[in-house]
């Protein structure tokens, strides 16, 4: 018993620092949330100069692996940023009055910082050439194939919410020096592609007060700032009022954040809305599942869906070609139509070539009565988008 007692503080150092080496045995691997790949583990050695090296070589998968590795960094994330407002990766930058901004698409530690910020503002924009002749292309081949198709460039959040912004910042962006602005009002631009476009920054942030355009903590928009957003096009697009067709209510749950994967530990929820379809005609459908012939392909492209609206009177279709932004924007536009098709082209280029030209018959009846618009949000057009479609789905 002396002798346990003189050892005591030695066996209780030894047991505590023995938790994580049993836990990464005995308990099962749990996935990380961290934006990076983990350190694989090494190969057995064949040889004694393997041998020797095994131990360097082992030293990044534990520290990648150890038992409770997950638990603790989610600790570690939650303490930083309680204490320090900070997040654990580039991605993400807090704001001002609560608000969140997804600060860069690149993976974290990857490319320039605040690249999302950037483009949404216009620091340093250089592209004002490539994206006007893009815009000229997409009014041209449309025209081309006597087919009704419209532009809408949603505003992001850095631009929309540009006071909450950290200060340094919001000194840094200004709603004139959008360069969606600066396109649209290039004389180089052809007087069809500007009437074919449309980027709300100003009429979003004359209403962000009574309606949120997006969530405190979201990267993308949801339920009152789509819902706006679906009537303006039809006003400036289509000349049909932003009332009619059938209401759809809007109901507003408090959820996580839709980023929340980029900063594991970390709570930030808030309020978000969504369509309730709940007593309407029209008939809602997500997913690969609503193109039965076209599963497959859909699959790939993950982000899809249909509407269907018995009501009488309505425009006959819409079809929406969308970055990631579609999916809470689409189903607002199903008010005024008997069917919206929508699909987000992010993965595309999975696609094979007898894929797309089934997606091209879908999206494109020459001589019909359909609409087509585009949906992309901002960064996605300053990022040459508009081209890329255009050059695997030409109409």
């Amino acid at each position: 018993m002396a002798l346990l007692r003189k050892h005591l503080a030695k066996i209780v150092i030894v047991a505590l620092m023995s938790v994580p080496l049993v836990a990464t045995f005995v308990g099962a691997p749990a996935a990380s949330g961290e934006q990076r790949k983990l350190a694989a583990a090494p190969s057995m050695p064949t040889g004694w100069r393997e041998a020797l090296a095994l131990p360097a070589a082992l030293d990044p998968w534990i520290n990648d692996h150890f038992g409770w590795r997950i638990r603790m960094v989610e600790i570690y994330t939650r303490l930083r940023h309680d204490l320090f407002g900070r997040f654990p990766t580039n991605q993400v930058i807090g704001g001002r009055d609560g608000r969140i901004f997804l600060a860069a698409h690149n993976r974290a530690g990857e490319g320039e910082p605040y690249t999302a910020i950037a483009l949404a503002c216009g620091w340093q924009f250089r592209d004002g050439p490539e994206i006007l002749a893009e815009m000229n292309q997409f009014s041209r081949l449309f025209d081309a194939a006597g087919i009704d198709a419209k532009l809408l460039i949603v505003p992001s959040a850095p631009i929309v919410y540009l006071e909450q912004l950290p200060a340094w910042q919001a000194e840094r962006c200004t709603v004139d020096g959008a360069p969606a602005y600066q396109v649209l009002a290039s004389p180089g631009l052809d007087p069809r592609a500007r009437e074919r476009v449309m980027f709300p920054l100003k009429e979003m942030r004359a209403i962000r007060g009574r309606d949120a355009m997006f969530p405190l903590t979201f990267f993308h928009w949801s339920g009152a700032g789509p819902r706006a957003v679906a009537g303006m096009t039809q006003e400036r697009f289509w000349k049909r009022p932003a009332a009619g067709g059938t209401p759809i209510p809007l109901v507003e749950k408090r959820v996580p954040s839709d980023v929340h994967f980029l900063f594991p530990g970390i709570e930030h929820d808030s309020v978000a809305g969504e369509p309730d379809f709940t007593g309407t005609t029209i008939t809602s459908c997500y997913g690969p599942d609503c193109f039965p012939g076209m599963k497959s392909i859909m699959e790939k492209l993950v982000v899809a869906g249909r509407f269907t609206n018995t009501a009488p009177g309505l425009a006959p279709r819409l079809v929406m070609v969308t970055d990631s932004f579609g999916y809470a924007g689409a189903p607002w536009f199903s008010r005024y139509y008997n069917e919206v098709v929508y699909l987000s082209t992010n993965s595309l280029s999975q696609a094979t070539p007898a894929e797309v030209e089934q997606l091209r018959s879908l999206l494109f009846r020459r001589g019909s009565k359909d609409e087509v618009l585009y949906l992309y949000h901002d960064a996605t057009v300053y990022s040459n988008r508009i081209g890329t479609d255009l050059k695997t789905l030409r109409p």
